[in-house]
């Protein structure tokens, strides 16, 4: 059997917002048809809803229109998360100076997420005084630009967060103090 519906563009167009994007309009309708009928509803209801249905699809429009304001809802809730999710960390001063000293490393993976190495850097903190782990990172700037300036080959350093996960700010931050020469055996040795 076929079944021609025609309604009008209001009616239409929450059709179609409200339509899965994985079915047809016409299965979509025929769902919805199906729905209506199968609702248990007395003989004198279902004859009114009938003429309200011939009478420009008002139940249909009815439910598009409560539909329409769950999704709306939905969608200003989905809005709101997203809006906090894309909300930029109030990151510190300490932090952004740390940033920047790392940054201009110039070898270092491609792949540094400022927000990962912000998270990281608050726990780091709390074990390490920030200013240590900026003057860390300065060194560890300063021997891949060394190690450059020399066409000596060098590690690039990782993203941030990793360098900072992984503590790699703590070889840089002992105080190694170079032995001089000393004598073994008559013979004058460099270490």
């Amino acid at each position: 059997m076929v079944i021609k519906l025609t309604l009008d563009a209001y009616t239409a167009e929450k059709l179609m917002l409200e339509k899965p994007r994985s079915l047809p309009a016409a299965t979509f309708c025929a769902l919805l048809i199906e729905q209506a009928l199968d609702t248990p509803v007395k003989l004198a209801e279902r004859a009114k809803a009938s003429e309200a249905f011939n009478s420009s699809s008002s139940i249909i429009k009815e439910e598009l229109l409560n539909k329409e304001k769950n999704s709306s809802l939905k969608q200003s809730i989905k809005a709101v998360s997203a809006k906090k999710r894309r909300l930029r960390p109030d990151y510190s001063d300490a932090f952004n100076e740390f940033w920047n000293v790392y940054q201009r490393a110039p070898l270092k993976a491609n792949s540094q997420s400022k927000n990962k190495a912000f998270e990281e850097w608050k726990h780091v903190v709390k074990e390490e005084p920030a200013e240590r782990i900026v003057e860390a990172a300065r060194r560890a700037v300063e021997q891949v630009k060394q190690a450059k300036m020399q066409d000596e080959w060098c590690a690039p350093l990782p993203d941030a967060f990793r360098w900072l996960r992984d503590e790699r700010y703590s070889v840089l931050l002992e105080d190694h103090v170079p032995a001089g020469p000393r004598m073994v055996g008559g013979i004058l040795v460099y270490d």
